[in-house]
Formats: C-alpha cells, sequence, structure tokens
C-alpha cells in the first residue's frame, strides 16, 4: 500500500510536485512585546524589514493566553484530513515554534507550528496567530527573504488555502519551497539542495506528514499530523532532518527522518539557506518600528 492508498485528495494532483524559488536572506534578532498578539507583532517585524517573505524562530517565547488546533480527520467529503476542535492554553513557552510569513489577500499571514511546556505537559500543535498572546518581552530570529515570496491560495488538489511558491530569480544565498502531497520531505530536501549547488545548508520547515519513519525510536503511523523541523536540520554532503511529529491522538513523536520513510500529507513549506559560502548575510540588530 503507498500513501496514496492512504490519503486521497479531492482535486486532480498538480504536475509539479515541489515548486521552489532562489533569494537572498538575511538574518536579524527582532524584539517582540508583552501584550502584543502574535500576528500583529509579526506584521510590524515584517514591515520594518522591507521584505517579501520570510521565517521566523520562536523559541524560547512565553506565550498566554493561546488557541491551537491539533491534526483531525475531514468533517466533510471536500478534504482528505483537516483541523481538530479549537483548544485553550493560559500560558506556555514554546521550546521550538517556526512561523512561516508571506501574504494573505495582500496582507501579512502566518503559519505556525510550535512544541511547548505548559504546567508540567508538552504541547504540539498549529498556532492560531490571531489567538496568541505574547507574555513576555523577547528577541526572535526574523529570517527575511527577499526576492522570493510565499502567498496564500486555494489549493486545487487539496482544496486547502495554503501558501504557494513565486519567484523569478535564479540565484541567491537561500530557497523557499513548497512540496505536494505524496512526495518524500527528506528526498525532496535532498534535490532542492542539489538543484541549488549548496555544499553546506540549514534548513527551517514546517508541514504535515503520512506516517514517519526515524532512525531512532518508534514510527509515527498516522497518515494526518502536524510536524516541524526543529534545530540541526542540515546538509553537509549528507541530510540530518530531525522532525517533531503530533498525530490526531495527541500522540507525540521525536526522530531524525530517514529516507523515503516520510511522504507528505497536505503541503510542506521550507527555507533552505546556503551555509557553505560568502554569500550568507550576517546577523544583524533590527530596529523597532511602530
Amino acid at each position: 500500500m503507498n500513501s496514496r492508498d492512504v490519503i486521497r485528495h479531492p482535486g486532480p494532483e498538480n504536475k509539479l510536485r515541489v515548486i521552489s524559488a532562489m533569494g537572498d536572506v538575511a538574518e536579524h534578532s527582532v524584539g517582540v512585546k508583552a501584550g502584543d498578539r502574535l500576528m500583529q507583532a509579526v506584521a510590524v517585524l515584517m514591515d520594518n524589514a522591507e521584505c517579501d517573505s520570510g521565517v521566523i524562530v520562536l523559541d524560547g517565547v512565553k506565550v498566554g493566553p493561546f488557541d491551537y488546533v491539533m491534526p483531525g480527520y475531514s468533517k466533510d467529503d471536500s478534504h482528505a484530513a483537516w483541523y481538530s476542535d479549537t483548544y485553550s492554553c493560559a500560558a506556555a513557552t514554546l521550546r521550538h515554534a517556526t512561523a512561516i510569513v508571506g501574504r494573505r489577500d495582500g496582507v501579512w499571514w502566518l503559519h505556525c507550528h510550535a512544541i511547548w511546556d505548559a504546567q508540567n505537559a508538552v504541547g504540539i500543535g498549529h498556532l492560531l496567530p490571531d489567538d496568541v498572546t505574547i507574555a513576555a518581552d523577547a528577541t526572535v530570529t526574523l529570517h527575511a527573504v527577499s526576492g522570493a515570496r510565499f502567498e496564500v491560495a486555494l489549493d486545487a488538489e487539496t482544496a486547502f488555502p495554503v501558501f504557494h511558491v513565486h519567484g523569478e530569480r535564479h540565484e541567491g544565498n537561500a530557497l523557499i519551497a513548497k512540496i505536494y502531497p505524496h512526495e518524500d520531505i527528506h528526498t525532496s530536501i535532498e534535490v532542492l539542495i542539489g538543484k541549488a549547488g549548496f555544499t553546506r545548508a540549514t534548513v527551517y520547515g514546517i508541514g504535515s506528514l503520512i506516517g514517519a519513519r526515524f532512525e531512532e525510536g518508534n514510527a509515527m503511523v498516522s497518515p494526518i499530523s502536524e510536524v516541524l523541523v526543529p534545530p540541526g536540520a542540515t546538509w553537509d554532503g549528507a541530510l540530518k532532518l530531525p522532525m517533531i511529529c503530533v498525530d490526531t491522538q495527541n500522540n507525540q513523536y521525536e526522530g531524525t527522518i530517514v529516507k523515503d520513510g516520510a511522504p507528505v500529507t497536505v503541503t510542506f513549506e521550507l527555507m533552505i539557506v546556503d551555509a557553505g559560502s560568502d554569500n550568507v548575510l550576517p546577523d544583524r540588530q533590527l530596529m523597532a518600528r511602530r
């Protein structure tokens, strides 16, 4: 049985299964303020950076109250998967969190998956950006992308509104990508890095997987999940791809993905940064302007 026997999306398959665009990425250390909503704070940061899209790493940020959803089964005949009911949490610290930032209907929007610690419990899920309050001032990392952009549009294959990738450049110090359903995430990243010609690279991303096999520990068998790539995903002649996953029953998994062990469920959004050349732009402080 292959992944298409397990998950069948309602629309026709897109002919291109991996879409990418090259651009330049500059890394900024940026401040967020207690009391701000996550979406509000990120919109300010993106405007200040004057970029086309971005990836924000929110590791260590204290949040609360906040709302989130988990992976869930479809509630209609129009989708192969869906989200759980909305859950709320009073307070937590984001252990790892990655936000993909682009435009939706012309304004900034983000897609964020996170793992957090709250009241002696660990949670994993999809944060609802308009309903996440930043609980304490914090510094986060913005990878500001110029020359390539994420834009939300309805995906005909899955019937989900998701980020699509646009850009016309053929060179840069990074790429952004969208991976379509049933494509192996490990293999897709290897191919992208090879085409870009990066000798060393760092990988950021979030998405969903139809099960996952790891180099260590138990496999995730659920075909519906929410996942994020934590720190440590690198290419240096070989791909090391750690992944944090949660399934529909709140079973949590963490390990290093094996090749041909993790096909995409709905979508996977990536940023891959060249870490092996002199064109990597340095970290710098970005002044907050409101």
